[in-house]
């Protein structure tokens, strides 16, 4: 199994500020070059990946991260700034796995009806099986060498594109993707249970909202409203399970990071050199 048994975190959460900040909120000279785009946020999206945090990061550890990337790009970047970055970042992980997943069905024939979508789900849920390669092969599964796995990690390596080193960082240098992988594997698994819940289905042809599938609304039981706060990949919906997949990631040797790596650079968007540190 790639999963182990829940456990309650006892790190802290570090809330998201959800206020809509904008890049005229930056300081003057922020911008200049493109740095904030090109390289600061790869950069911090490579250490929050790379790091040990994958829905809480504790402000001192994030104060540091950026003091140093600070040091190392552009020294004027608002805390505001980068906690909304990280919020989007985190959440198109989850964007990923439900469009990879829905374009899968529309591309296979078998998978035309909800039905059939429902029993592939279910398969894939049991003993993770949408985790592995060759879930059948008992002595070498490929524990997080899917194509579904690779296609949403490979979102991560395209947003880190353009990174630089910062030496100060120790995470630097020791690329093992520990929250990416978790966050990429947690994305999944809340993509098919979607589908097995008959939450996440076609859109209607003639719907203006531009997407071809949509995520149903259930009862919120604090408010007693229809809301996407149950369904949402989120710290308060995915944390816990997101630990568990970093526990199992952790044992991963250095070979197979550089094998789901070289994978999943052929499904990245905009492949660029100098990829890796």
């Amino acid at each position: 199994l790639v999963k182990t048994e829940d456990t309650v975190s006892d790190n802290p959460r570090t809330k998201i500020k959800k206020g809509k900040a904008k890049n005229s909120d930056l300081p003057s000279g922020a911008l200049e070059q493109g740095q904030w785009r090109t390289s600061f946020l790869p950069s911090l999206m490579y250490w929050v990946g790379n790091s040990d945090y994958g829905w809480s990061i504790p402000e001192n550890e994030l104060e540091s991260a950026l003091e140093h990337i600070f040091n190392a790009i552009q020294p004027l970047i608002q805390t505001s700034q980068v906690c909304q970055r990280i919020h989007e970042w985190r959440a198109a992980f989850g964007s990923t796995a439900v469009s990879v997943l829905m374009a899968y069905f529309t591309s296979t024939p078998e998978y035309k009806t909800q039905e059939a979508r429902e029993e592939y789900a279910e398969d894939q849920l049991q003993d993770c099986r949408f985790v592995y390669e060759d879930p059948d092969n008992e002595e070498q599964p490929g524990a997080f060498l899917s194509e579904y796995i690779l296609r949403i990690f490979a979102s991560h390596l395209s947003a880190i594109s353009g990174k630089v080193r910062v030496d100060e960082l120790v995470e630097f240098g020791k690329p093992g993707y520990l929250t990416a992988l978790a966050l990429a594997a947690a994305a999944a698994e809340r993509a098919l249970i979607l589908v097995q819940s008959r939450l996440l289905i076609d859109s209607d042809p003639s719907s203006s909202v531009g997407k071809n599938h949509k995520i149903l609304q259930t009862l919120n039981e604090a408010t007693n409203k229809m809301s996407h706060t149950g369904t949402a990949f989120s710290s308060g919906n995915w944390e816990t399970d997101t630990l568990a997949y970093m526990d199992s990631i952790k044992d991963l040797p250095h070979s197979r990071i550089q094998d789901i790596l070289t994978r999943a650079e052929e499904y990245m968007k905009h492949p660029r050199h100098n990829r890796r540190s």
